[in-house]
Formats: C-alpha cells, structure tokens, sequence
C-alpha cells in the first residue's frame, strides 16, 4: 500500500511497516487455519495496517458521565461535543482537523466531527461510548475499537474511580498490550489534598493490579478548565482555574512529550501489541489441540499395542494347539513303528497273505480314534480362534468407550472451543471407529464364524493334498502306506517261501515299510502343519486388518492434524520472536 499524504511516517521506517505486513498476512493465515477466534479479529489487524498510513490515533474510553467529552471539550477551548449526565456519545466519534466546526454521520454510522485546532492536524481523537455494563452495545463499540487505538486514554470519575465495569474493561484490554494514560477527571468534587492522594494512591494500586504495570494517571478537572476558558473569568482567576484544573500537565504530555518521535514509534508499535495478543490466542488454540492429538496418538498407540499383544498372545497359543495335534500324530507313529515289527515278521508269514486283514488290524491298533482325536483338537482349536477374535473387538470397543469418555471430560474442562471444525472431525472420527468395533461385535455369530473357519481350514487341508476321509484324511494318507507295504510284501511272500529265503527278505521289508510309513507320518504331519499355519495366520491376518481398515481415518486424521500443528507452533514461535524483534528496533527509533 502506497504512503499517504500526511503520514506520520517517515521513509526510514518503511521496513519496519513491510516487516509486520508480512507477519500480519502470516497471523491472518494462521487464524483462518487453526482457532475458532473471534473473526473480526482477522478484519482488526487489516485495519490497524491500514491505520498506520493515518494520523496518530488517540482512542478516548470510559464510563459514560466519567467525564470523556468534557475532557476533550477542554483540550479543544470549545464546546465542540456534547455534554451531560446521561449517556450523550451514542456512536463512535471521529474527531479531525477542519478549516470549520462540522459534523457528519458517516457511511460505517460513526460520527465524523471536524474542527480547526492546530494539534488535531497530527492526531485524530477517538470519543467512544461508555463501557459500562448497563450498555453493553456501546460497550462493544468500545472494545472493537481499542485494538485500532496508538494511545488509549482511560478517564475515570475522582468520585467513584474504578467501577466494576471498569476494572473489568481494563482487564480485557491488558491483552491487547496498549499504551495506556489515565486520566482522573472531577477531582474538584474531591474534599482536598488528602483525599485526592487517597483516589490516586486507589487508582495507581489497582491499575497496577490490572494492567501488570502503573502507568501514567494525570489527575483533572476538565469542569474547572472550561470555567477558565469563559469570556467573563478574569486572568488571576483563568491563571488560577487552570492551574487547579491539572490541564497543563496533561496538555504538556499529550503534545511536547508524545512529539513526532514518540508518536511514529508508538503507531509501529500498535500492529505488535495486536499480534501478541493474536498469536498468544493462536498458541493456546494450537497447544491445547496438540495436548487432545498427544491423547489420540496414545490412543492409537495402545491400540496397536492391543493388537501386537493380540497376535502374540495367539501365535503362542496356536503353536501350543498345533503341538498337540503333533503329538497325537506322533503317537500314531510309535504305535506304527509297533505294529510293522509285530507284524512284518517270519511268525506271521500266513498273516500277511491277507491284505485286508493286516490293514483291518493296523487300522484298529494303530489309528484307533486318533483321526476322531485330531478332528476335535482342531475343532477346539478353531472355536479357541472364534473366542479370542470376539473377545479382542469387545476390548477394543471397551476401550474406545473409556476413551470417549475421557476424551468429553477433558474437553468439557477446556475453556471454549479448540475449533468447531477440528472438534467435530476428531470426534466423528473417533466415534466411527468405536461404532465400526461396535457394530463387528453385535453381528459376530460365533457359530457361523466356527463354521467358516471350519470349512475354510478343511479347504486348506484337500489343497495340501490330503484326502478328506472322515474328519482330516488322516486315515486314507496312512492306510494307503501300509497296505502298499503289505502288498508288497504280499507279492513277494511265495518267493520267499519257496526260495527259503524269508530270514533274509523279511526284515528288509519290514524296515523299508517302516520308513515308508515314517515318510508318509512325516509328509502328513508337514502338510497338516503347513496348511494349518496359513489358514490361522490368514484369518490372524484378516482380524488385525479388520481393526487397521476401521481406524485407518483416525490414523491418517491424527498424524496430518499433529504435522499441522507442529508446524503450527514453529511458524508461532518464529512470528513472535520476529515481532520481538522489531519491538526491540521500534525502541530505538530516535
């Protein structure tokens, strides 16, 4: 924005003014993105970068019947604003140099006064409504102004310094880091000395109570200065009226101490003290949706450490399971290695010739009810998987549930809204994920999961080349062994009797039908492992996946939110040191 005609500033100072253009587009930015603020604190800081293109702007602020217009009536010699005890500044005023009095409503609805007085070709006065709180629409006026304000000057009544609605006024407007003068008006109602030091020695406590400093309190009587400015006051009593009225000092300050300097510095220094208001709002915003992100990112940590814990509690369960089919396996094979050596021997040559007896006889002493066996100790084992998988959603849900919980009351505890937005996406998010755990928890059909597993498992075991027969086709993969074995011993048995050879032969055949049959134990008990490994780590897999693709939305919400504000309070932390820094630059104007 070019310089206006009439500016204050000087070109000296036109980085500084493209410094903190710069940092209030990065504010505006970061308002817009991240804190529920008020908005019109977006339009404030616009209009305070346009005001430093204006004159010095002196914001007048007070309790109606303080004594605010007649202040400013005083420092003009003439009654220019009107005056009474009722509420008379219905509107804000704009008072500026004129060539002539005139007054106008202008197109905002603020009241623009001109007038012909010499300081005001430098400075534009600001009269505001009251702040009390029997007003609260010229209360509002009030504070949407003061951010807007170079000098704030802060009239109280000698008679009843700091109201409630004052001091609450004052609060609110430390925030805003201003320069602030006090004046105390109608000290001529006071008494005398004393109890006017006792009304300063009041207002100097409080104020410092209030704002964290003391500023500078120039107690008047703008009633007395305008006695001293009537035609009919005779010059020992205009001497003596307004030396009493404490104008001069205040006058003195107003238009020798804050000169030209000290006005350019404290107009720069105006777009700072909004921005640290601003961007300590910002901060909180952001820090306190950090704190609530920290909790979703436990959260989800203690999710995942659930479903680790999950896989591992059920990897070491199933190996224990699958040991026990093993052993039952295991056990078929020594009554198998028995069998072939009680069996596949000389004593039983006229035993062999019979293929379907041997085979009648192995099944009964070798398999027995070991298929049975193995067939209940994997339908145990699937119904194990059903319950665990169940039990681990109703912990998860159990759990979401505590965390809504916490979550509600944590915020419930915070002052305000962190943001509408974010508020809203977190806890839907949130809430989708328990409802999702919820909703596969009320329609988990045990019975129908066993089922599918089941049948899932047995698919598994016809793939890996086994046979159904009964429950596994654990008894056509060994049955099929030993009668090839006994076959073949069958085939050769004539030879060997006519031959006289069977001391020989026989112990041949019965060790190579033993490692044939070890072979087939081994290459049965490798296939049903394999087979049932993939199957459970399969539906392990479909479980835990299940649980990532419902919370796969509050993953991705959180960690996007945690960058965002990360890089949130780095970008804050830098804007303030740089506003620090051109603080510190703005003190050394001269």
């Amino acid at each position: 924005m070019a310089m206006t005609t009439g500016s204050i500033l000087q070109e000296q100072q036109r980085a500084l003014l493209s410094q903190e253009r710069r940092l209030v587009n990065q504010l505006q930015t970061s308002l817009v993105q991240f804190a529920e603020i008020d908005p019109t604190h977006v339009v404030t800081l616009s209009q305070v970068m346009t005001a430093l293109d204006e004159l010095f702007l002196l914001v007048i602020v007070g309790e109606f019947n303080a004594g605010k217009s007649a202040a400013i009536n005083a420092l003009l010699r003439a009654s220019v604003l009107k005056e009474g005890v009722i509420p008379t500044t219905q509107v804000i005023t704009l008072l500026r140099y004129g060539t002539e009095a005139q007054q106008q409503i202008n197109e905002q609805g603020m009241a623009d006064v001109r007038y012909p007085a010499d300081f005001l070709r430098d400075i534009t006065i600001v009269d505001t409504p009251g702040v009390n709180a029997v007003l609260r629409e010229h209360e509002r006026l009030t504070e949407e102004f003061i951010p807007r304000s170079d000098l704030v000057l802060f009239i109280a009544s000698a008679d009843r310094p700091f109201t409630e609605s004052e001091r609450a006024f004052l609060e609110r407007m430390r925030l805003w880091g201003k320069k602030i003068v006090i004046v105390v008006n109608k000290i001529d109602l006071l008494p005398g000395p004393q109890e006017l030091q006792e009304v300063l020695d009041f207002v100097r406590d409080k104020c410092k109570e209030l704002l964290g400093f003391t500023p500078q309190i120039f107690p008047v009587s703008a009633h007395k200065a305008q006695q001293s400015q009537q035609p009919s006051a005779g010059e020992a009593e205009v001497s003596t009226l307004w030396k009493q009225s404490g104008f001069e000092a205040f006058e003195h300050y107003l238009f020798e101490t804050l000169d030209e300097t000290e006005r350019v510095r404290l107009k720069l220094s105006t777009p700072l003290g909004v921005m640290r208001r601003l961007l300590g709002e910002t901060r909180d915003v952001v820090t306190r949706r950090a704190a609530l992100l920290e909790e979703d990112a436990r959260t989800l940590k203690a999710i995942e450490n659930q479903q680790q814990l999950y896989r591992e509690d059920m990897e070491r369960n199933f190996a224990y399971r699958l040991n026990e089919i093993e052993k039952l396996i295991l056990e078929m094979r020594e009554r198998g290695d028995r069998f072939f050596d009680d069996t596949i021997r000389l004593g039983r040559v006229f035993d062999l010739l019979h293929p379907e007896r041997v085979k009648n006889e192995f099944h009964e002493k070798v398999i027995g009810d070991s298929e049975k066996l193995i067939d209940q100790t994997i339908q145990q084992l699937i119904d194990w998987m059903v319950e665990q998988e169940q039990r681990f959603w109703q912990d998860i849900m159990e759990y979401l549930d505590k965390r809504r919980e916490v979550s509600a009351r944590r915020e419930s505890e915070m002052i305000g809204s962190v943001d509408r937005r974010f508020d809203h996406s977190r806890r839907t998010l949130l809430q989708e994920v328990a409802r999702g755990a919820e909703n596969i928890l009320r329609t988990y059909d045990r019975e129908v999961e066993a089922a599918e597993l089941s049948q899932s498992l047995r698919v598994s075991v016809v793939q890996a080349g086994l046979v159904s027969v009964g429950g596994i086709g654990l008894g056509a993969a060994v049955v099929a062994a030993t009668t090839i074995a006994a076959l073949d011993i069958t085939g050769v048995l004539t030879g060997i009797l006519l031959l006289g050879v069977g001391f020989y032969i026989i112990p041949a055949k019965r060790t190579r039908a033993k490692r044939e049959f070890n072979a087939k134990m081994d290459e049965l008990r490798t296939r049903l492992h394999q087979a049932m490994s993939d199957q459970f780590h399969k539906e392990l897999n479909n479980s835990t996946t299940r649980l990532q693709d419902a919370i796969a939305p509050y993953t991705r919400f959180v960690r996007a939110e945690q960058n965002r504000t990360n890089t949130a309070l780095i970008g804050i932390t830098a804007m303030e040191n740089e506003v620090y820094t051109i603080g510190q630059t703005i003190e050394r104007i001269g």
